[in-house]
């Protein structure tokens, strides 16, 4: 969880790296004129993904986390900024868990971010959760984040992350005493993956880590954009690699070294688990959202088809952009709202800032709707 350290050479080969990405982005200044439909949506869109896959490729775990600092470094300095004291709680198997509101809250929400378990978490993704929750408990609903710190490769590897993510909802129930039905797990990319993982482990148990076994259903799960498969390749990503942030070599890169050389299993890969699996699923409310241009949509959808066999899922896609990515880096802002007293009651929609085409899934297919406030489903 300290600092990486990097040698001299790293240091300058990051320097040559972050010349490379401002030479993609003039690039694709000029080129992205003339991207047609290959290309993103909007043409910074276009130039700001082509950069970001282009920096992903280009720079190591290491160079990316000695960048970026870590977890806990960036969430202090965010809530310094904000004039409020960190919270952090030492977890076991060397996780840490953040609080962002007020830690006594009746109703809490787990979150794992992304980044390929090799990035650590970002300033975007505090600035967004706090405005999530200031938003919330202005409504009147008493809720906290408790965001997750874990082990990033190539440092820790499967099942690590898994384990220090089943250990920050064991903490949460055991540790805080709180129902399961005030608590919400969730994630964006790998922390999706992670969220749901823990889902499957809730009923399934994975071998090696320490089961969480009769508990009631938690209130809820969401994943933005999960990473619930391995296998990059088929037509979102042949259709979306230069349309997407992220593109097939970097997750490849990211998911050997996140397994290993391990063969990958139910619970590094969701979408590997037998469908019968999903029947038992403890979780009350479900919801999953995806980007029509993003690679990983086939493997995301097939993922809500599986799961909606036995269970229901509310399912939301972007028209034209990441679910999540697409929050940070265009600033529409996107919340959950709770009906009554309880997060667990209902989980009625969600909201963008400004009028963002979306579709809902309703069983095999995607049936299209704008919004721009509250919507119930």
């Amino acid at each position: 969880m300290t600092s990486t350290s990097i040698s001299l050479w790293e240091r300058v080969d990051l320097m040559h790296g972050q010349l490379a990405v401002l030479g993609t982005a003039l690039y694709n200044a000029i080129t992205g004129i003339f991207r047609g439909q290959s290309g993103a949506s909007g043409y910074g869109l276009h130039i700001g993904n082509a950069a970001l896959r282009r920096l992903c490729n280009r720079l190591s775990a290491e160079q990316f986390q000695y960048m970026n600092g870590p977890t806990r470094s960036v969430y202090e300095t965010f809530l310094q900024k904000k004039g409020l004291q960190p919270e952090t709680v030492l977890l076991k198997h060397g996780a840490q868990g953040h609080w962002i509101g007020n830690k006594n809250a009746k109703n809490v929400v787990i979150y794992y971010h992304g980044g390929g378990f090799a990035v650590p978490g970002a300033a975007g993704h505090m600035a967004f959760y706090s405005s999530v929750i200031d938003t919330l408990n202005a409504e009147g609903h008493d809720i906290a984040l408790f965001l997750i710190t874990y082990s990033l490769t190539p440092h820790a590897v499967y099942p690590t992350q898994l384990r220090q993510a089943v250990e920050a909802l064991r903490y949460i129930l055991t540790e805080t005493n709180r129902d399961p039905a005030n608590v919400i797990v969730g994630g964006d990319s790998a922390g999706g993956n992670l969220a749901v993982a823990v889902l499957l482990h809730l009923s399934h148990p994975h071998p090696e880590i320490e089961p969480l076994s009769d508990i009631a259903p938690l209130a809820g799960l969401f994943a933005f954009a999960p990473w619930v498969s391995f296998v990059h390749e088929g037509a979102s990503v042949q259709e979306n690699q230069y349309k997407d942030m992220i593109g097939p070599e970097i997750l490849n890169r990211w998911s050997h070294m996140y397994l290993a050389g391990k063969e990958s299993d139910a619970w590094s890969e969701p979408n590997r688990a037998p469908t019968e699996w999903w029947r038992d699923a403890k979780v009350k409310e479900v919801l999953v959202l995806a980007g029509r241009d993003e690679i990983l949509f086939d493997s995301i959808d097939a993922f809500v088809k599986k799961f909606q066999v036995y269970r229901d899922l509310d399912a939301m896609l972007t028209d034209g952009t990441r679910a999540w990515g697409d929050s940070c880096c265009t600033g529409l802002r996107r919340w959950f709202y709770w009906k009554g007293d309880t997060a667990g009651e209902r989980i009625e929609g969600v909201v963008a800032v400004s009028s963002l085409g979306c579709q809902k899934r309703k069983g095999n297919t995607w049936s299209a709707f704008h919004y721009t406030k509250h919507v119930e489903y």
